[in-house]
């Protein structure tokens, strides 16, 4: 990441301003400017509560957003790595701005990552307010409900129809929304009759007892094996994101599919369990229920594609087992750990 100093000369620059223009600006010296863009002075640590109107000075007189501010120089006084570019970076605004007001700490978890739960969970449900809002749709047949679910999740994958259709559309629209993370629900408040009426549509559409397949089929994000694993991304999946879809499998909670992600089975690692070609039910954010001998999906810090074993506890390590000779067991200490899920089902 560039400097302070480096980022703050190169803004001065392009806005065609003088160091002395700047300190008078932030009601600071000469001196002061001299010594922070020369780099021998650090520059202040406008993180700190109390250094608030230091970060709004800086943020007008340089042009630029608070955050970015933030994140160079957290990184360059603390090493604190910089927050992701959002996957949705319009769309994420238009959030942040219809978020709750008491749900600061929320904001802050969703700028930490690329594509928060409950920003994911946002998105689907205007989409389906949108769609909704543009469809005719037929009361008595069930495939008007199998193709609302089909184009909910294809929209939610278009990057274009997000940022450019749906946002603008919902920029005119005024709500807002909360997340309940312990129930892991999200409330959207309309404020608008059109929002409200679709909303009602959306609830007739998807209790209808006709369609039994609505709302029990999983995505499927990728392959897992011993020697290749499989992508994931940083910020966790997107409930409903997938390039193809399966049915849920009998003895599963029905109320589970709407989390449950899918992923199939490659190579042979655990060949004694089930063959390649395999599908494995996961339940996100399942580590507290995990015990002994429970087959999981798991991802350490310093690997960017996930694996499948099983898995016993050791104190504060776990050992991560397959059933070939082949490969060998891995020991890992729970911090080494970026994600560990637990498979419900498995399908041959």
């Amino acid at each position: 990441m560039k400097t302070f100093a480096r980022y703050a000369k190169e803004r001065i620059d392009r806005l065609g301003k003088s160091q002395k223009a700047l300190a008078e600006e932030l009601g600071v010296s000469p001196a002061y400017i001299s010594q922070l863009l020369t780099g021998r002075k650090n520059p202040p640590d406008l993180a700190r509560p109390k250094n608030r109107s230091q970060l709004r000075a800086w943020s007008d007189t340089l042009g630029v957003a608070e955050d970015e501010l933030l994140d160079l120089i957290r990184y360059e006084l603390h090493r604190v790595p910089p927050r992701p570019e959002p996957r949705f970076l319009r769309m994420r605004k238009l959030l942040l701005e219809r978020l709750g007001r008491n749900e600061t700490e929320l904001a802050d978890e969703i700028r930490s990552l690329a594509l928060h739960p409950a920003e994911s969970r946002a998105i689907h449900a205007l989409i389906q307010v949108y769609l909704v809002s543009q469809e005719e749709w037929s009361d008595t047949t069930a495939f008007a409900v199998n193709r609302f679910k089909e184009f909910c999740y294809r929209a939610k994958g278009d990057r274009r129809f997000v940022e450019e259709i749906l946002a603008s559309f919902f920029e005119d629209l005024p709500f807002t929304w909360d997340w309940d993370a312990e129930a892991n629900d999200l409330r959207l408040v309309p404020q608008v009759a059109e929002i409200r009426q679709a909303m009602e549509r959306i609830e007739q559409v998807l209790s209808d007892v006709q369609d039994l397949t609505f709302g029990r089929t999983v995505p499927v994000v990728g392959h897992v094996s011993a020697g290749e694993g499989f992508e994931y991304t940083d910020g966790g999946y997107s409930v409903g994101d997938g390039f193809e879809y399966v049915l849920l499998p009998p003895g599963v909670d029905p109320a589970l599919s709407g989390t449950l992600y899918c992923v199939r089975v490659r190579g042979d690692s655990l060949r004694e369990l089930f063959g390649d070609g395999a599908l494995l039910f996961i339940k996100p954010e399942s580590w507290e229920e995990i015990k002994d001998g429970d087959l999981v999906i798991f991802k350490r810090r310093d690997d960017n594609k996930a694996y499948v074993k099983k898995v016993e506890f050791s104190g504060e390590n776990l050992i991560l087992k397959s059933k070939n000779p082949l490969y060998k067991d891995i020991v890992l200490h729970k911090n080494e750990l970026m994600l560990l899920e637990r498979v419900m089902a498995v399908v041959f």
